[in-house]
């Protein structure tokens, strides 16, 4: 079985998307944060799914990006490891191109 790391950036996206949605609508945010999960598992067991992130950045190189299942405004950014993937960051797809990803992880 494929391993799933989640960054603490990520971990963080997560929740601040659930609580920005429960605010509304808590079974709302319980599904997206299940589509995500379901998502990671996905990709975990098909890596080369997402599209490549075209990057400059030395460190972006291998960037992976794939939306999460029905919820296509949110977006899940990973990297292809040897025993699974790593979740970088899920974030809103509207959010600005410079400021979807930081130099740190």
């Amino acid at each position: 079985m494929a391993v799933i790391t989640i960054t603490p950036a990520a971990e963080n996206d997560l929740v601040n998307i659930w609580i920005y949605i429960a605010r509304d609508n808590p079974d709302a945010a319980d599904n997206v944060y299940r589509a995500a999960e379901e998502t990671f598992q996905t990709l975990a067991a098909m890596p080369r799914l997402g599209a490549k992130y075209n990057s400059k950045r030395s460190r972006l190189k291998n960037l992976r990006f794939f939306p999460v299942s029905n919820f296509h405004n949110y977006v899940i950014y990973y990297q292809e490891q040897p025993d699974g993937i790593e979740i970088i960051r899920v974030l809103h797809a509207h959010m600005k191109k410079q400021e979807r990803l930081k130099e740190d992880k």
